[in-house]
């Protein structure tokens, strides 16, 4: 699927409800495999960028996939820190708007993305044995 600002507000809209979803049932500090599906659904979307930063950022989903799978927590809990800062760094460049949602702006998405990908690194901080 192509990278187009409607589409990619969208999945992001989308995503930050999935994920808040996912916080608010709270198994995800116990149990964080419900993130995969959210994996999944992004990394075709950037790896077939022809753009080197997203294409790095599906590599690290990948590896974050991994790590949950592996029950890496202590790694999965820095990969979703640094994937946070760089989502929230990166929204401030970004004053794009598309979609019909509230919060329209992409830049708003990542930077709710940005903290929900932030307070999971807490939550599974919080149950690493």
């Amino acid at each position: 699927m192509a990278l187009s600002s409607s589409n990619v507000n969208d999945h992001l809209y989308s995503t930050n409800l999935a994920l808040g979803d996912l916080f608010n049932n709270h198994t995800f500090a116990h149990d964080p495999s419900g993130l995969i599906p959210i994996i999944d659904s992004w990394v075709p979307y950037l790896q077939n960028s022809p753009s080197s930063v997203t294409t790095t950022a599906a590599s690290a989903l990948t590896r974050l996939r991994e790590m949950i799978q592996n029950g890496d927590r202590v790694g999965a809990s820095a990969l979703l820190q640094t994937l946070g800062e760089q989502a929230s760094r990166s929204a401030s460049n970004v004053h794009e708007w598309a979609g019909n949602h509230l919060h329209n702006g992409i830049g708003d998405q990542m930077r709710h993305l940005g903290q929900l990908l932030i307070m999971a690194s807490g939550n599974l901080k919080t149950y690493v044995a």
